[in-house]
């Protein structure tokens, strides 16, 4: 079942991330995975220098506080509802009105925005309705729908990482994905 909630920022919970050298602070290496543990914040893949209000952390990029604003790796000019910082685009402060387990954030542009999004530059930007999506590799997992090159979260939909290896501890394979247990 999922929690509406509206938020200043569009803040996100930490999942499991591709594990690339050492694991953040507060996740442990799980296969190909760093898995995120109970004082895990979240997390990404460091991109030359980390986004404002995030600090270094081994190879990745960590969010100094739980309602620190989403960041995704910059492509070319920032989605609408983002600004640039560094080498990312962050979140806007604003109200964001998403799932708290899954929010919608902007997603790498392949092919057609999927439903609920649409293009801003390199990007597919979540509009009101947007549900959390991912860039379709092969069947989408259990919980998803397909929408063009990708698959949106349904209202059981579980996180979804591609799989790459064997999935992260706390995940089970789903086709092509690596599905979170909760």
């Amino acid at each position: 079942m999922w929690t509406l909630l509206v938020a200043l920022v569009a803040a996100a919970p930490p999942v499991a991330l591709p594990k690339v050298g050492s694991c953040p602070s507060g996740y442990s290496t799980s296969g190909d995975y760093c898995h995120p543990g109970s004082s895990a914040r979240y997390a990404v893949v460091k991109v030359g220098t980390c986004p404002s209000g995030y600090s270094t952390s081994g190879d990745y990029c960590l969010a100094g506080r739980d309602d620190t604003p989403v960041a995704v790796a910059k492509g070319g000019s920032c989605p609408s509802g983002y600004s640039t910082s560094g080498d990312y685009c962050l979140a806007s402060s604003r109200t964001v009105e998403a799932p708290a387990e899954l929010p919608a954030t902007a997603v790498g542009k392949v092919g057609t925005c999927p439903s609920g999004y649409h293009t801003s530059g390199d990007y597919c930007s979540p509009g009101s309705s947007a549900r959390y999506a991912l860039a379709k590799v092969g069947v989408c997992p259990s919980g998803y729908s397909t929408s063009g090159d990708y698959c949106l979260a349904g209202s059981t939909a579980r996180h979804a990482l591609a799989k790459t290896g064997v999935c992260p501890s706390g995940y089970q394979t789903s086709g092509d994905y690596c599905l979170s247990g909760r």
